[in-house]
């Protein structure tokens, strides 16, 4: 039986445990019987697997980071990977150490980098990897290199999009990836200069868009509009609100609601939606229903909605620019 405190770690850490996590928790028999267990095998001098454990990519990760010593860290599309705000994949998971004196084959590629320190470093389930706005400026260095000066728009919206997608998932926010812009001036970190563009339309208060439909919604509205217009924001009064809607109008009480067909269009969903603009429109509000397929294939009605209903006189009302899908079954 191995004792509790291995068990433990085991199955934080996806059936690894790194020597040195012994040592700081175990005597030196027990560390012994640990290491001789049978149900214990050895990936690498400094970290051992439990036979049982499933084999997957996290775990590849974990046991990379335990490999390249006690200054090890998950970096760059690993780090993005373990994060889960980047679909990106390597052929050998990527660790940086600020220097190391292992020596020998590594499980993982090691990188030795200058300005890994302790602000840049965190723990993520027990593993310890660069802090995920570190992560998204390392990324932007990557698209800045790849696509060259002739590509510095590809790789801006490239890191806009994977800065929305943490940002949204809430593994960082704006105070913090705006200080790390400050603290890095002058210092020459590859990409900064593309994440400094980025934050340049997201001050530390800005609110990603809620999904990917609400990110196309947005592309489609004129610039004008889309500044008046307040993402995921709570409506209804202080003691009772209503709910979170997509979008506020920063001007006049109006909430817009973007709908996926996939979740909006059964009976029950249906019911539950009326319910809810009910309360909208008691509270004083009109409410806009904008759908899937108008955002995606004919937004030319929504547009024109919104610019209408700047216009006319305000009235708290259900306004549907177009026909429910269900009206065309």
């Amino acid at each position: 039986m191995l004792p509790e405190p291995v068990v433990n770690r085991l199955r934080s850490q996806y059936g690894v445990v790194s020597t040195a996590q012994l040592r700081a928790s175990l005597t030196p028999a027990t560390r012994r019987r640990v290491v001789g267990h049978p149900e214990m095998e050895r990936l690498s001098p400094r970290v051992l697997r439990h036979v049982a454990a499933r084999r997957g990519r996290e775990q590849d990760l974990v046991a990379c980071a335990f490999d390249a010593g006690p200054t090890g860290v998950l970096w760059g599309k690993s780090a993005a990977s373990f994060w889960g705000f980047g679909r990106l994949r390597s052929r050998r998971p990527h660790v940086a150490v600020h220097r190391s004196n292992v020596r020998g084959r590594r499980l993982g590629e090691v990188h030795e980098v200058r300005h890994l320190d302790d602000r840049a470093v965190t723990t993520h389930h027990d593993v310890p990897i660069s802090r995920p706005e570190d992560t998204l400026l390392w990324l932007a260095g990557m698209w800045t290199h790849r696509w060259g000066p002739g590509g510095l728009e590809l790789a801006i919206e490239r890191t806009a999009r994977t800065v929305d997608h943490a940002w949204r998932m809430g593994v960082v926010n704006g105070t913090r990836l705006h200080e790390l812009c400050d603290r890095s001036g002058g210092r020459g970190r590859s990409g900064i200069v593309v994440l400094r563009r980025v934050l340049e339309d997201r001050p530390p208060e800005y609110r990603p868009a809620g999904s990917a439909l609400e990110d196309r919604f947005e592309s489609m509205l004129p610039a004008g509009l889309r500044a008046r217009l307040e993402r995921q924001v709570t409506v209804g009064g202080a003691d009772m609100p209503v709910g979170t809607v997509d979008y506020r109008h920063r001007e006049r009480p109006l909430a817009v609601e973007i709908n996926g067909e996939a979740f909006h269009t059964s009976l029950s969903d249906r019911s539950s939606d009326a319910s809810r603009y009910a309360q909208l429109v008691e509270a004083g509000y009109a409410v806009m229903v904008v759908w899937e397929h108008d955002v995606f294939h004919d937004p030319e009605p929504v547009v024109a909605a919104l610019l209408a209903f700047e216009r006319e006189p305000f009235e708290p009302r259900l306004i549907r620019p177009t026909r429910a899908p269900w009206l065309f079954w």
